[in-house]
Order: structure tokens, then C-alpha cells, then sequence
């Protein structure tokens, strides 16, 4: 063998351990790493007066992550989900983990068309779920609401991308994600355009609803990490109906981790 192909090799394994030098203990909070090692997941959902974020791992965009917040001033909820999820099972022995890479996880999550009909609320009594989302697009922007065809990109760095969703309980919502990409991991944030309300009540302003997704390739594993802030209106505490707003958006987090869970 020659020397070129020598050095060539040795460079092709040193920035193999370049890109995936970070591991799990390294970026997890240190508080939650046994129990994500041990149940594969960890969810804390905040108290009303506590605004801080508990599980965002130490990576490229936490800064970006930790700023990505509502104004907390009426009836705040603060919700984080953090899952640890092995290539080998999520593949199942279909093809070498070493091919799925963080470009998979970019046109995953800009193909929104394939939310449509993503299932929730499964049970013994009811195994296949229930439809929460009975329809999902691109739309061409804001105001217009014109469908149009997915942007699939294995890059989706600066994306910024309209999205239409059809509720099962909170109707005809738009959305606005902003894409970053960057090495191993991408960020996605998610803002509403418009109101969002329930049997009538209007519970979230705007812009007063935001989903961050983080998801970062740590060579056999991905740390897949959502939360969500919003600032609900003070109506909720008149009608009670808090803590059904909190179970509605929690089942959101879980059922958006289960599809992206559900496409490999």
C-alpha cells in the first residue's frame, strides 16, 4: 500500500472521530443521564413559575436553543422531552446504521406532507390510535396559504419553510420553521401564525407558541430533544381547563417524536 493511500486512510478515521468524538455522557445533563440510559427517554413538564430549561444537551446550538423562548406574562407551560435512540433498532437490521446520517433526519423533517394522518392516544382499546393530524403541507407563505410541494433537502440549513396542519381538536393552524443544520446536528424551531383555541376559547395567541426539535448524530445513537413554550391566555385559569391544555400538548411532543420514530 502506498504511503498516499496510508495517510489518506489514517485522515478518513481521524475525521470519522472527529464527527462523532462527543458522546452521550459528554452533552446530557448529568442530573438526567442515568434514567435517559435506562428508560431510553426523559420528560420534565414545568411547573407554571418555573421558566427554565432542564434538558437541552451541550451543543452547537444551545445558546440558539436556550434564546428560541416565549414571553412568559398570562398562563405559561414549559414542557421537555429528551429520547436516546439506537440506530440498530430504529433499522432493524434493514442496513448498516453507518449509512444513516444527520441528512436523513433533514428530509425527514422537511417533508411535512408525510405528518398527514399522523396517530395518537393508542390504548388497549384502541391499538391503531386515533388521526391527529388529518392533514399537513408546504404552503407558499403566510397570507397566500397556497399548497406547494415539500422542500425535501438533506440540507436544510436556513430553511425557512410555511406550514398548513389540520387538527383534530384545534382546527386550521399555520406555522413558520426555521431550519439550521450544521455538522452532526440540526435545529429545528417552530412558531404559530395564527390563534390557536379550543371549543371556542381562544388559548394561545400568535407567535406565543414555540416547538424546538434538536437532534444530534452520536455515531450509533441519536439524541433526539423537543420542547415546547407557550404563553396561554389567563382565560385558561378562568375555565379550568389548564391541565387539559398541558395533556393536549405533551400528547403534540410525544406524537411528533412517535412519527419521526416511525419513518426509518
Amino acid at each position: 500500500m502506498s504511503k498516499k493511500i496510508i495517510a489518506a486512510v489514517i485522515f478518513a478515521f481521524s475525521l470519522c472521530a472527529e464527527i462523532f468524538s462527543v458522546s452521550v455522557e459528554e452533552i446530557v445533563p448529568k442530573e438526567f443521564l442515568d434514567e435517559l440510559l435506562k428508560e431510553g427517554n426523559v420528560k420534565v413538564i414545568h411547573d407554571e413559575d418555573d421558566f427554565s430549561l432542564s434538558l437541552v444537551p451541550e451543543c452547537r446550538f444551545k445558546k440558539e436553543i436556550t434564546n428560541s423562548r416565549v414571553e412568559k406574562k398570562d398562563s405559561p407551560y414549559t414542557a421537555e422531552f429528551l429520547y436516546l435512540i439506537s440506530k440498530d433498532e430504529l433499522l432493524s437490521g434493514r442496513k448498516n446504521p453507518d449509512e444513516l446520517t444527520i441528512e436523513n433526519i433533514s428530509e425527514i423533517f422537511t417533508a411535512l406532507s408525510k405528518m398527514s394522518g399522523m396517530r395518537y392516544r393508542f390504548s388497549e382499546a384502541n391499538p391503531k390510535g386515533t388521526v391527529l393530524y388529518k392533514k399537513v403541507c408546504t404552503i407558499e407563505n403566510e397570507k397566500s396559504g397556497k399548497i406547494i410541494e415539500d422542500k425535501i433537502s438533506k440540507n436544510c440549513d436556513g430553511f425557512k419553510i410555511y406550514c398548513y396542519q389540520h387538527d383534530r381538536l384545534l382546527g386550521n393552524l399555520n406555522f413558520i420553521l426555521n431550519y439550521k443544520m450544521s455538522g452532526d446536528e440540526l435545529f429545528l424551531s417552530i412558531k404559530n401564525l395564527n390563534n390557536l383555541g379550543l371549543w371556542g376559547i381562544k388559548a394561545c395567541r400568535s407567535e406565543n407558541l414555540k416547538i424546538n426539535i434538536h437532534v444530534v448524530d452520536l455515531g450509533g445513537e441519536f439524541l433526539f430533544y423537543i420542547a415546547a413554550d407557550a404563553n396561554y391566555e389567563n382565560v385558561l385559569k378562568m375555565f379550568s381547563i389548564r391541565k387539559f391544555i398541558k395533556k393536549l400538548m405533551n400528547e403534540r411532543l410525544d406524537a411528533i417524536y412517535r412519527w419521526f420514530y416511525l419513518q426509518f
